[in-house]
């Protein structure tokens, strides 16, 4: 019965998949970003119709639009794989945690036809807090929202708390077979 219901969700999967006509690929800081004039970013993205428009909002934790654009798309050809360039319009003080959201496609932003991405980061050490990438509607928009999936994302047990609960957990059931098996003694 499991499989039956992991193979129907594996099927049904695979078909929202083919019907997708942008594909988002990774997404990483680039080296161009910083606090002062960009929060550029290197993205890969396929798609089947040209997009219409390019799009990004950057952000920084109290809200604050630091930069934001939509343009028409020159696109074509149905694959980009480069630096996706993100202007910084106020600058930001060292240390500002930057979200730098954007993508392209439809003018009304389907989900089929539209990829995005979302990158935050410290804007002196560069270090990326949260980065994702997804068609439209999978990533957040705002740097607020980026460090609350980053939240989210902490596990109230630690790694070490579960490694010790599973051996622990061996350690009985090894326990317990052991004394199954051994003879009783009176």
């Amino acid at each position: 019965m499991l499989s039956r219901a992991l193979g129907a969700l594996f099927v049904a999967l695979v078909s929202v998949t083919a019907f997708a006509d942008s594909v988002s690929g990774p997404v990483s800081l680039a080296p161009s970003a910083d606090c002062q004039t960009a929060a550029d970013v290197q993205w890969s993205f396929t798609y089947t119709t040209n997009p219409a428009r390019e799009f990004g909002t950057l952000t920084n934790l109290a809200g604050t639009v630091i930069g934001s654009y939509t343009r028409a798309s020159p696109l074509s050809g149905g694959s980009f794989s480069g630096t996706w360039q993100q202007p910084i319009t106020l600058p930001q003080q060292p240390n500002t945690l930057i979200g730098s959201y954007g993508g392209a496609g439809d003018n009304a932003g389907t989900t089929a036809n539209t990829a995005e991405f979302f990158v935050l980061y410290n804007c002196t050490t560069r270090q990326v807090v949260y980065r994702c990438s997804g068609n439209l509607g999978s990533c957040p928009t705002t740097a607020a929202q980026g460090l609350a999936r980053v939240t989210e994302a902490i596990p109230a047990t630690s790694q070490a708390t579960i490694a010790a609960l599973l051996a622990a957990l061996l350690a009985s059931g090894a326990f317990l077979l052991h004394r199954r098996r051994s003879p009783a003694r009176h």
